[in-house]
């Protein structure tokens, strides 16, 4: 039975190998943009986070047997409501752990009167294209940038 709940900013660390999954299956799948998500760090990235409160930010993780298998981190700033990473571990997938968190990440949103509330994927991403508009998210811009 997997477990779903929310833990605060100071107990971020508890997602960091799964984070670092979710980094080295960006790298792995990238075609133009490897060097790029291989010189992420964990600490250098959660930092961004730290400017954010319980009202602004929301971390919800799944853990089954004790182990960590997927988060989501959600932010809210002026009115817009983004899903700012999302990662199930590959064995688990397919099972709509994603969707719940995203489901509860959306409702929080919704609560906080969010106006937009958007996801940025990556262009070569597919299956996670996909997985979002099965939710009912579309693209609305394509940032373009060099190498």
């Amino acid at each position: 039975m997997n477990e779903i709940f929310d833990i605060s900013y100071d107990e971020i660390e508890v997602i960091e190998n799964l984070w670092e999954k979710n980094r080295q299956y960006h790298e792995n799948s990238s075609e133009y943009f490897k060097e790029a998500y291989r010189s992420i760090r964990f600490d250098e990235r959660i930092k961004a986070f730290s400017v954010f409160n319980k009202d602004t930010m929301k971390i919800t993780v799944v853990k089954s047997n004790n182990e960590y298998i997927g988060y989501c981190i959600s932010t809210i700033i002026d009115g817009k409501g983004e899903l700012e990473s999302l990662h199930v571990d590959e064995v688990y997938r397919g099972n709509g752990i994603g969707k719940k968190l995203v489901d509860k990440h959306i409702e929080w949103m919704n609560k906080k009167n969010c106006k937009v509330i958007g996801v940025t994927v990556s262009q070569e991403n597919e299956s996670t294209i996909g997985f979002y508009k099965k939710i009912g998210f579309y693209p609305n811009t394509l940032y373009m940038q060099q190498r």
